[in-house]
């Protein structure tokens, strides 16, 4: 490694070579404030004015927005301005003020730092990238609050690569697209927005990089697939690099042309690429992106941005949308994924020391089976809008298999009885996600139509490794024997039995691994519409 080179985490491949720009923003932390009663309602109206200037400001950035060739930047901002008047999230703020007597500015920032907790306990891309979400919201709405200007990154004069300690969401869609060549950030990971907006922009970037050292105007160079990056690069250096930028463009320029093509191995074998979704209008991205199918909607949100339990109605309207955008592709519903560490204010559930391996997921749900019953109901009339399946997450005995048929049968007879039309062969699968059921996989497969894997939680469970625990982290990998043996006989297994199996895991997105689970006979690739093109 020459002497220049840094390392960091690359999140969006590309390669670039420029000066540096190195962006600085004034941090907003509690100020421990308090208020009198007499104040409380003045607070209040403070907030309520804070939210309708940030929903303007963020008005007139989306009408900036050229949806037709910016769709993602759109649409994150129409989250944003969402999530900015979102009633669980603007009760949370009156609370620290009504109740803990804050100030206005701190109970944005006590509300923020609770909902960006809750959001991380779920250990889910999705759900990481809301809480950057939330975040970024609230940050511009304290900031309001106490009067900070943000510095403008979208009116540059020229050409540069961006080092900042970190980068919202809203702050990378505003950016002066035509003179930023990359980024480099010290905090961010692999699944936030900002990473997903910058493959999104055709950009490279780089995460949890230690850019000490790096001033204005420095000659740096990144590679945004490596996350190696060079500052004050030699003649040589430049030489190569620019060969690899050039290389890397033309193959970009190969892959868009084969979107539309069938995922076919040179040998023939042929496999499906879907998409993972939290929300339906993200199915909109299949024709987008050139996917098949929907391999995973993650319905938890649904639950978690609300103040209740949704509806039947709110559910069957949200499964319709999926239904009717992925224009008769398949999309497979994961029933609700919740319970544990991922906890809801209006359902009373335990504390647990192990939340990991405690009560969520089909446990929860054949417990509750009103709540269970509820988000069946609305899948199946959904069914007769598009091709859904139904996906029961996290099942470790046979006899949480069957009881969550009889409840899906007993749907079924419900809907029957009224009248109402549903797909009466509609396919139910399930996850593979727990070391023992990987491994008794042939008895599973007699009694589904499908397997899905989840590797981010197979893995963490075969290998007894957190891999949210920064100490351990280097023994969490899909490729570890154990894990590869528990996949190859889960296909294995599925295959004799005449199913299919896909996988919505992070390794389904992993380049590395893919000429190796395509050599195992995997079926299916689930990953995110940013991922597919690579």
């Amino acid at each position: 490694m020459c002497r220049n080179m840094k390392k960091g985490i690359g999140v969006s491949k590309g390669i670039e070579l420029g000066r540096a720009l190195v962006y600085q923003t004034r941090a907003i932390a509690l100020e421990g404030k308090t208020i009198t009663i007499s104040d409380v309602e003045d607070e209040k109206k403070r907030v309520d004015d804070a939210i309708q200037t940030a929903l303007a400001e963020m008005s007139a950035t989306l009408d900036e927005i050229d949806r037709a060739t910016d769709a993602t930047a759109a649409d994150l901002m129409e989250i944003h301005m969402e999530l900015t008047e979102d009633p669980m999230f603007v009760k949370k703020i009156y609370h620290y003020i009504e109740i803990s007597l804050n100030t206005a500015p701190d109970a944005v920032l006590r509300a923020v730092d609770e909902m960006v907790a809750m959001f991380n306990a779920l250990e889910d891309e999705y759900y990481a990238a809301r809480a950057l979400d939330i975040k970024d919201v609230g940050m511009r709405i304290a900031g309001i609050l106490l009067g900070i200007k943000k510095a403008d990154l979208s009116h540059l004069a020229e050409n540069v690569i961006i080092f900042a300690n970190d980068l919202t969401p809203s702050e990378t869609i505003t950016m002066d697209k035509e003179h930023v060549l990359g980024f480099v950030t010290h905090m961010g990971s692999r699944t936030s927005h900002t990473a997903i907006l910058a493959k999104n922009m055709g950009i490279p970037a780089i995460v949890g990089a230690d850019y000490d050292g790096v001033s204005d105007g420095d000659f740096v160079i990144i590679d945004g697939g490596t996350g190696d990056f060079i500052v004050d690069p030699s003649k040589e250096e430049i030489a190569r690099y620019t060969e690899l930028r050039r290389a890397f463009r033309e193959n970009v320029a190969r892959l868009k042309t084969l979107r539309d093509l069938p995922a076919v191995t040179p040998d023939g074998h042929q496999t499906q690429i879907f998409i993972n979704i939290g929300e339906p209008k993200t199915a909109g991205k299949l024709d987008e992106v050139g996917a098949t199918g929907i391999g995973l909607f993650r319905t938890e949100f649904m639950y978690m941005d609300a103040t209740s339990a949704p509806t039947e109605e709110e559910q069957f309207a949200a499964y319709k949308e999926a239904a009717m955008r992925a224009k008769g592709r398949p999309v497979i519903i994961r029933t609700l994924d919740i319970g544990g560490d991922k906890k809801l204010s209006y359902l009373a559930m335990p504390e647990e020391e192990n939340p990991f391996l405690g009560y969520r997921a089909i446990r929860f749900c054949l417990d509750n089976p009103e709540i269970f019953k509820t988000q069946l109901r609305a899948i199946l009339r959904a069914s007769a809008f598009g091709a859904l399946e139904i996906m029961f997450p996290m099942i470790c005995a046979m006899s949480e298999l069957k009881r969550a048929k009889q409840l899906l049968a007993e749907c079924k007879e419900e809907l029957a009885a009224e009248g109402v039309a549903y797909n009466k062969d509609i396919r139910v699968g399930m996850m593979i996600e727990i070391p023992s059921v990987a491994a008794a996989a042939d008895i599973f497969a007699r009694e589904v139509d499908f397997f899905s894997v989840g590797t981010n939680d197979l893995c963490q469970y075969t290998l007894a490794v957190d891999r949210m625990n920064q100490k351990i982290a280097n023994l969490y990998t899909p490729f570890n024997p154990g894990v590869l043996r528990l996949l190859r006989n889960t296909i294995t297994e599925a295959h004799k039995a005449g199913i299919v199996v896909g996988m919505c895991g992070e390794m389904a997105s992993d380049p590395a691994a893919a000429v190796l689970l395509l050599g195992m006979g995997l079926d299916e690739f689930s990953v995110s519409p940013s991922s597919v093109p690579y």
